[in-house]
Parts: C-alpha cells; sequence; structure tokens
C-alpha cells in the first residue's frame, strides 16, 4: 500500500465507526456524542459526517443530530437477498424451537468473527436472543468452535494469551472429533449453547446450527436430547444445501 493510500483507508475505516455506532445507538445521535464514542476530534467527525451525508447514508435529523440516511435502505436490501437462507433451512430450525424451546441460529464466519445470518427465537420467558447481522468474537462460543475447524490456524490470529489460544485450539479439535461443540458461559455469563457444522458439497464446513439458552437449562437429559435432534438438523442441511448463500461461503 503507498503513503498516499493510508490516509484514504483510514478515512474509510472512521467512516464505517461512525456508520457502526449509528447501528447500535439509534434513532438519532447528538453530534457531541459521535465525537465522544469514537474517540476523533471533532473536526474529523464532522467532515466525515458531511461526506457521509453528500452520499445519503447518513442524515442530520435536527441541529447537531445524525441517524441513517434512507439509502441505507439499498444496502439492506441488497444484504438480505445475498445472505439469505432457504424456506427449508427457516423450517427445520422452526422445528427444532418447537421441539426444545431454544434459540436456534445459523452462523457463518467473516474473517474474525462470528456473524448469525438467520435466528429462531426461543418459546421461554427467558432465552437468548441474537441481533443478526452483528459481529460477535471468534474465539468464544459453541459455533465459534465449530467454524474454526474449517480453519483451526485462524486461531493464531486471534487476541488471546498462549495459554487461552491452547486452550481453543483442543477445543477446536474436540468439536472437529465430536461433531459438535458446547459453550458455557464464554461470552455471557450464564449462556450455554451446542453446535453442530453444516457443510457445503464439497464437505468444508460453512456454518454452524447453533442452539442457546440459559446454563440452567442445558443440562443432563435435556441436553443430550437438544443435542441429538440439532445434529441431525445439521446433517441434514448438509445433505440439501441451506440455499444460494452457500455461494458465498
Amino acid at each position: 500500500m503507498s503513503v498516499a493510500a493510508e490516509p484514504q483507508v483510514r478515512s474509510v475505516g472512521r467512516a464505517f465507526g461512525i456508520l457502526d455506532l449509528l447501528t447500535r445507538r439509534p434513532p438519532v445521535l447528538p453530534l457531541r456524542e459521535i465525537v465522544q464514542e469514537t474517540g476523533l476530534p471533532k473536526t474529523t467527525v464532522v467532515r466525515l459526517l458531511a461526506d457521509l451525508q453528500r452520499r445519503s447514508v447518513v442524515v442530520a435529523v435536527r441541529d447537531g443530530e445524525y441517524s441513517l440516511g434512507a439509502a441505507m435502505l439499498s444496502w439492506v436490501r441488497a444484504a438480505e437477498g445475498l445472505w439469505r437462507v432457504d424456506e427449508e433451512t427457516h423450517a427445520v430450525m422452526a422445528r427444532l424451537v418447537r421441539e426444545h424451546g431454544e434459540t436456534v441460529c445459523v452462523y457463518v464466519r467473516q474473517d474474525l468473527n462470528r456473524i448469525a445470518i438467520a435466528q429462531h427465537e426461543g418459546r421461554h420467558t427467558v432465552r437468548n436472543v441474537i441481533e443478526v447481522g452483528a459481529p460477535m468474537p471468534l474465539w468464544a462460543g459453541a459455533a465459534s468452535k465449530v467454524l474454526l475447524t474449517a480453519k483451526p490456524q485462524l486461531v493464531e490470529r486471534l487476541p488471546l494469551d498462549e495459554e487461552a489460544r491452547g486452550r481453543l485450539l483442543r477445543e477446536v479439535a474436540a468439536a472437529e472429533e465430536r461433531g459438535w461443540a458446547r459453550s458455557d458461559g464464554e461470552r455471557e455469563v450464564g449462556a450455554a449453547a451446542v453446535a453442530a457444522p453444516i457443510r457445503g458439497r464439497d464437505g468444508r464446513v460453512i456454518a454452524a446450527l447453533n442452539m442457546s439458552g440459559p446454563s440452567s437449562r442445558f443440562t443432563g437429559d435435556v441436553l443430550a436430547a437438544g443435542l441429538e435432534s440439532l445434529r441431525a438438523a445439521a446433517e441434514r442441511l448438509s445433505e440439501r444445501g441451506i440455499g444460494s448463500v452457500e455461494a458465498l461461503l
């Protein structure tokens, strides 16, 4: 990368940082809060917001307050079309929720993150709910371990110390051997999950089918029954596919 290109790349990163902030903190944010949250100089934030406004991805809704612009709708529609699993996959997920009452998600890996591209919420009053499309750390959670079985060398790039890295590598190897993974309190205290691999036609792990809920319910016979159903569902999805989204995985 040339020296001249570096400031432009840095500006792109800062602009996306502002968009991410507006996505996570709707409906509107005052300029002073955007400056505070990003840690950027006010002049830099004002310049970036002006550029984003010209592209209609950010709008000034009131004096000194900003929100996502209407142009983001085209981004949303395009992404939803590309990353949508098919109806049969949704039917399999819904069946798991009916049988076991817990939240079911399909996760994919994006660089060093895992992202839910589909979710069916559990039926219990106390349940685990994930924001579809939100990046989550690849170093924690049952789905992460399953996804890492496809590329265990990525563990070396995760922000972990040597002890944690070694532990995660062992858990990924165990997930590869067993064909499933479990987590308990790794990302959030009191939350547990089990996950199984969804494979593409070439045998690669392309996604993880994940069932999650409170740790108190993921024990004994209940856990065993849920895991058996989850693995059977993941095998079914591996056999028939999860839709056109597979072309991106």
